[in-house]
Formats: structure tokens, sequence, C-alpha cells
């Protein structure tokens, strides 16, 4: 495989969602967001590939969207479409409201989790000592998985440029690298919460903090492996155009996570007492393994969604060869650096912040436990949706088109801020949403105080987000993302932050203004990169990595040749002919989706 495959990871993410196969098709095809982007190489000879496949490719052909008659003229034609702002708003909504529901599900779960803690009165701690040992553990935790979450990061791209290049079963084989790698890679980063309490005792935090969040750690340990394999699977489906069966099993644990808490912290309705805090650890663990086993049984065992992009041999090591392993590492590795500066950046503002005390920690805990289900909801969806759109008109070979939609999802970030602006700053609706995360007197008054600021900070860190993992990810230059983590935000954010507390020896509230000013500065140079790239030239670029995949693909000594005819047999099935395969992936009422 070339060099240029290797780059085209993030430009080459293209699905079109075809709002007119779906509503065409809305009665059969509920679980289908539809891929109408196809190969030009693969559009010709379409009714000699569909008959051939119809007898030999029956049971992949039920699993893969249908592309419409226009697509397919669409995709055929060099010259650009004219861009409409309605039609690419409604393109972004069939994709994101699946992605927003599953992404809230997810982190409302881990907020559920903070939300009983913060309710516990036992007798041994405060509620703002079991908040602080809660977020001080999920700091350490989240730095030692970081690392291997590089391996299912770059699914997106690889999986969309493997279904765009017309050769999908390279799809699974990307799909068995992620999943390997991370599980290989998890198992020595979890050594790391065995020894929680005196990592927090070497970084200065209270005895009692640190003991009581080295307990909450271990049992931890356990959904970390099954969650990541998780999301390798759900990165898989979501970037073949199947996101809604995922937002069904999210939706689905998000009470059964729920009703585990009721039930481990505070015994639920029996007169069992509960385990307490800890039954809060042992309610996620169970969940996210769950979760995942439920999403895989319905998936690959009940539907066999997977046979549409699915090597030959199924699971296998021999997929793994030396120039596969090679390419995905090139793409995998340098996330690794990205991530864990993010996920240091993050908590060493954590770190600083409990140096202010035990109040400080737990009024911040609070807060954001009632900030990021919204907030981490926007940015992820907001991020994915800007890199498949602006990658897909950049694909198209149209920079203009893919300006305006990145303008479209920065003008959708701002107008729902206002709309959470209003819910905090209204003082009824503000103590409603804060006595969600605890119902201490003296942490929803200071959590209160952070509100303004707060607010401030989020808008401009998500603008932020989205144009450095949403458009500069559609754009195909991540590069730019990691020279402002290390070039701006450690020496901005986290230094001034060091400063602010630690010479100035300032407060908790001044600690959020200096992020948002912070915020301010990094939105800024963000915006201007966006509003002086070279959109054509990024059009160019673009297209040459997709020719290149396609070469790639055409010279690694895999036969592809009937893969093809699958992939373009699957792609021009009649709506009517695979209508009632479609049916099976109606909403999963029983026990099933999503990041």
């Amino acid at each position: 495989m070339t060099d240029d495959h290797a780059t085209s990871n993030d430009a080459l993410t293209e699905p079109l969602l075809s709002s007119q196969q779906e509503r065409n098709n809305n009665d059969t095809n509920e679980d289908v967001v539809v891929l109408s982007q196809l190969s030009p190489a693969t559009t010709s000879n379409n009714n000699n590939s569909n008959n051939n496949n119809n007898n030999n490719n029956s049971d992949v052909k039920r699993d893969v969207p249908a592309a419409s008659e226009d697509a397919e003229n669409t995709t055929s034609s060099s010259a650009p479409e004219s861009f409409s702002i309605q039609t690419e708003i409604v393109e972004m909504l069939h994709l994101a409201l699946p992605l927003a529901v599953s992404f809230f599900c997810r982190m409302g779960m881990a907020s559920t989790d903070s939300a009983f803690v913060g309710h516990i009165h036992d007798g041994q701690h405060q509620p703002e000592t079991y908040l602080a040992a809660a977020v001080l553990s999920d700091m350490v935790l989240n730095i030692c998985i970081t690392p291997p979450l590089a391996f299912n990061q770059v699914l997106n791209g690889l999986v969309s440029q493997a279904m765009g290049s017309g050769n999908p079963a390279m799809a699974g084989v990307w799909l068995q690298q992620s999943i390997f790698w991370l599980t290989v890679t998890m198992l020595p980063c979890l050594v790391g919460l065995l020894h929680v309490k005196p990592i927090l005792e070497l970084l200065g935090f209270p005895s009692d903090i640190a003991i009581v969040a080295g307990t909450y750690a271990k049992y931890n340990m356990i959904w970390p492996i099954p969650n990541g394999i998780y999301q390798c699977l759900r990165f898989y489906f979501q970037a073949r155009g199947l996101p809604r069966p995922a937002m069904y099993n999210n939706l689905l644990f998000l009470g059964i996570n729920a009703l585990l808490n009721w039930f481990f912290v505070f015994g639920g309705p029996t007169s069992w007492k509960g385990l307490g805090f800890i039954g809060a650890a042992i309610s996620l663990s169970i969940s996210r393994t769950m979760q995942g086993v439920c999403y895989y049984l319905y998936m690959f065992v009940y539907n066999k969604h997977h046979l549409g992009a699915w090597p030959e041999g199924g699971w296998s090591f021999r997929h793994h060869t030396k120039e596969r392993t090679y390419e995905f590492m090139k793409q995998s590795l340098p996330n690794i650096g990205t991530l864990l500066f993010q996920a240091f950046a993050s908590q060493a503002t954590t770190v600083l912040v409990g140096r202010l005390g035990e109040l400080s920690i737990a009024a911040s805990s609070a807060l954001s436990t009632v900030t990021i289900p919204w907030s981490g909801t926007l940015s992820a969806t907001c991020c994915t949706v800007s890199g498949v759109r602006v990658g897909y008109h950049l694909g198209r070979g149209d920079g203009a088109a893919a300006k305006r939609a990145s303008w479209i999802v920065m003008q959708f970030i701002t107008v729902v801020n206002v709309i959470m602006a209003v819910v905090f700053l209204i003082p009824y609706l503000k103590d409603k949403v804060i006595n969600i995360a605890t119902d201490d007197e003296g942490l929803v008054a200071l959590a209160e105080t952070l509100v303004p600021a707060m607010l401030v900070g989020t808008y401009l860190n998500l603008l932020v987000s989205n144009g450095t993992s949403g458009v500069f990810s559609g754009q195909g230059r991540p590069l730019i993302a990691t020279i402002l983590s290390f070039g701006l935000e450690l020496p901005l954010s986290i230094g001034g932050v060091a400063i602010y507390i630690l010479v100035f020896h300032g407060d908790l509230l001044g600690v959020y203004w200096f992020n948002a000013i912070s915020g301010a500065v990094e939105a800024a140079i963000v915006l201007y990169l966006i509003m002086s790239s070279n959109w054509t030239k990024c059009a160019d670029e673009a297209r040459e990595r997709q020719e290149a995949s396609r070469r790639s693909a055409s010279e690694s000594g895999e036969n592809t040749a009937d893969v093809e005819d699958g992939a373009l047999s699957m792609a021009t099935t009649d709506p009517e002919s695979s209508s009632d395969d479609n049916e099976e992936e109606a909403p999963l009422t029983e026990n099933v989706d999503h990041e």
C-alpha cells in the first residue's frame, strides 16, 4: 500500500446520507443511514454485477444500505452539485440525531454514577468526599486507558475509506486489527488502577480521599477492555451507515445503569442497604460490559450485519499481514501522543484544582456532572458530522461546499449554547439542574457561582474542538490539532492555570474564567485557520488520496474483484427487493447504539 493511502484516513470519510432514499424506504430502512457515495470505479457494468451476486452474496446483500439511482448518477459525474443549505442541514440531521442520542447516553451513564455518589449519606464520609474520590479515581483511570484508545479512533476513517474504495472486506480487516491491538495494549495499562492510592498521595491529595479513590478504581478494572471493543464495533458499523442499533442499545443501558446504581448503591426496593460508594463502580462495570455483549450478539450473531464488509476466512490472524499492520500503525500510533496530551491536559487541571481543597474539587465535579452530558454530546456529534460532511464535499472536489458545511455546524453550536445558557441562568432552573448532582447546600451554592464562566468556556472550547477534531480532520490536516495542543494549549491552559493557582493563589472561580479566556485565544486562532484555508487545494488532495486508495487496494495482491462486484451489487439492489431484509434492523426493544 502507498503512503498516500496511509494518510487518507480522515479525508476519505465521505458517506452521503441519502434523504431521498430515507423518504422512499422509511418503513423498511429505519435503522440505516444510507451511504449513497459510490466509488466511481464500481459504477459500470452494474447490471451484470447485480445478477451475479444475487445468488452468491445473499447474506451480504441484506445488511448493506441500498443507494439510489440519483446517487449513482451524482457520483459518476465529476462536476460538483449545487449546494443547498436546506439539503445539507437535512443530511446532517440524519446522521447527527442517532449519534447525539448515543453520545448522550454514553456520557449520561458516567454522570448517573456521579449523581448517585453525590447523594450518599452513610456516616463514614461526606458526599463531597465521595464526589472528590470518584473524580480523582476517574482521572487516573482516564490516563491509564487513553493510549490503547488510539487503535479504535482511526476506524471511522479507515472503514469509510475501505467502503469508498470498493474493497469493503478491508473494513473487517481494520476492525480485527483495532480489536486485537486495543486488547493487547490495554492489559498492561490496567495495572495502573491498582496503584491509584499511592499516585494520589504522591500528588498531595488527602489520604482519606486517596484511600476511597483507590478502592473505587479497583472495581472499575473490569469494563475498560469490553468497553473499548464495543467502541471498535460501534465505529465500524457507524462508518458503514448503521448508527441506529447502537443508539437503541445505549438508550436501553442508560436505564439499566440507573437501576443498577439504585440497587447496588442504595439497595433498591429491597431492605438491603446496598454497597454504597463501590456500588456505583460495580454498576458501571456491569452496564458497560453487557452493553458490548448485547451489541455483538445482535449485530454479528443475530443479524450478521458484518457480512457485507468482512474478509474471507472470518476472524483470523492471517489478515494481519506485515503491510496491513504497518499501515494500521502509521495511522494509529500518532494518535497516542495527541490523546495522551489531551488526557494529561484535562487531568492536570483537576490536579491543580485539587490544591484549592476538597470543596473545590467536589463543586467542580458536581458542575461537570450536569454539564458534560450535553456539552460532551454536542462536541462529539458536531465533530463527527463536520468530519463526515467536510470530507464528503472535498471528496467530490467541491471546496466551497465543504467550507459552507463547516460554518453550518459552527452556527448550530452557537444556537445550542444560547439555549443552554437560558436554562442555566434562570435561577429556578439552575437550582433544579445542579441539585441533580448533589443536594449538599454548600456545594450547590459554590457551583452556582461558576455557571457564567462555565458557559462561556464551554462554548469557546466547543468551537475549538469542532475545528480541530472535525473540520481539520475532514480536510486531512490532523497535524494542525497536534501542533495547537503542544504549542498553544500546553503553555496557555495548563501553564496559565498552574501559575494562577500556585503563584497567585487564585480561587476556583478565577480558574474557570481563566479557562474561558484561554479558550477565546484558541478559538480565534482556529477560526482564522479555517477561514484562511485553501479549500480548493484540500479538495484536490482528498481526491488524490481517494485514487491512491483504489490503486493500493488493487496492488495489495488481494483478489478484490469479487468483493467489488459484491459491493456494487449491494449498492444497486432494488429497494423493494431488499425491504424484507432491512426490516431486521427495526428498533431493538428487547436488548438493544452507538460514541
